[in-house]
């Protein structure tokens, strides 16, 4: 069923795709436009869960990751959820809102997701709701994102950092070009595209997406639910894990790891030449191998040129002719994180 604002965009132009999410057909146009005056992106494939209530922070200290006790009213946050084996069934982009929080993860494991957690509230003074009709996501990149954005928004300067205006939650999120996460309501959602779509080039998440790659930021979706502990897409790495607070499910393993051992795997960055992008949880295979797999696909976007992906290999793989999708499929190149894998 289409949402109040996917019936919106379609009188801007866009359509929906088979997924029944936003799409534009200009993908290589929004890369073209990164370095010029930058993209307003519908980030449509995007749920929020609203966990509100007098022990909501205790109740999310003792599920996810990450430490929300340091969570204020001036930060988001990225946080892994995991089964008891330490394997992520999700990851959330923790947004405060006042008294309460926001969990931002993909629409396609939210059902499932709110499923778990409210398993575990039991007596808890706390309440898991499914608030993606009523909350609108916008991204907004590029060299003018900022100045764009002001004076009506309040702008975050530091990378992580939150602002809120009225009905907008404005983040800062990495990367090689400026980006703003907006989470807002319809009507203000609604204001800002038709203040800002003349701007910038109107796009949907594929480019968002794209984005994430370059930045090395991992997501969770169904065909890799249970797949990755935090470690195998670096997520301590990018500050969602936290090994000095209390338990949570699976702590003892992602502690494990970090203390006694290493990740024998670790995600990557690596390009292909095909303008088709591979579904997560593909996997990948060494050329010269036993046929057994030596990594999965995490994210993947295409452009005309070529494909970028996130995808977690085997250590001992990274200097073998990788494969995608089987022994003789289309060759991956590694390429570059913009942070070290190197642990401290």
């Amino acid at each position: 069923m289409q949402t109040q604002w996917q019936q919106f965009l379609l009188t801007q132009g866009a359509q929906l795709d088979a997924r029944e999410h936003i799409a534009f057909s200009n993908m290589q146009d929004a890369l073209n436009r990164l370095d010029g005056d930058g993209i307003l992106c519908s980030l449509d494939h995007l749920g929020c869960i609203r966990a509100s209530g007098e022990d909501v922070q205790a109740f999310l200290q003792g599920q996810l990751s990450n430490d929300i006790t340091q969570l204020h009213n001036t930060h988001v946050q990225l946080s892994a959820y995991c089964n008891p084996k330490g394997r992520m069934l999700a990851q959330f982009l923790v947004v405060p809102a006042q008294q309460d929080y926001l969990l931002l993860l993909p629409r396609a494991i939210l059902e499932p997701t709110l499923k778990r957690l409210r398993m575990f509230v039991m007596r808890s003074k706390v309440t898991l709701s499914d608030v993606s009709a009523e909350m609108v996501c916008l991204g907004i990149a590029g060299p003018a994102a900022a100045a764009g954005l002001q004076p009506d928004l309040a702008v975050p300067a530091d990378d992580y950092a939150l602002t809120q205006t009225d009905s907008v939650l404005c983040c800062r999120l990495p990367g090689k070009h400026s980006r703003y996460l907006l989470v807002t309501n319809f009507e203000q959602a609604k204001s800002l595209w038709q203040q800002h779509a003349a701007q910038w080039l109107a796009t949907d998440q594929h480019a968002w997406h794209w984005l994430d790659i370059q930045a090395g930021l991992p997501s969770i979706w169904p065909e890799t639910v249970e797949e990755f502990v935090p470690q195998m897409v670096n997520l301590e790495l990018i500050n969602g894990v936290n090994f000095k607070k209390g338990c949570y499910p699976g702590q003892e393993i992602v502690a494990r790891m970090h203390y006694l051992g290493k990740p024998k795997r670790r995600m990557h960055h690596l390009v292909l030449d095909q303008a088709i992008a591979p579904a997560p949880g593909t996997d990948i295979y060494v050329a010269t191998g036993d046929g057994q797999s030596a990594g999965k696909v995490v994210l993947a976007e295409a452009s005309d040129r070529q494909c970028e992906c996130l995808a977690v290999l085997q250590n001992d793989k990274l200097e073998t002719e990788l494969r995608l999708g089987a022994l003789d499929g289309p060759r991956l190149t590694l390429a570059s994180l913009p942070y070290s894998l190197e642990t401290a």
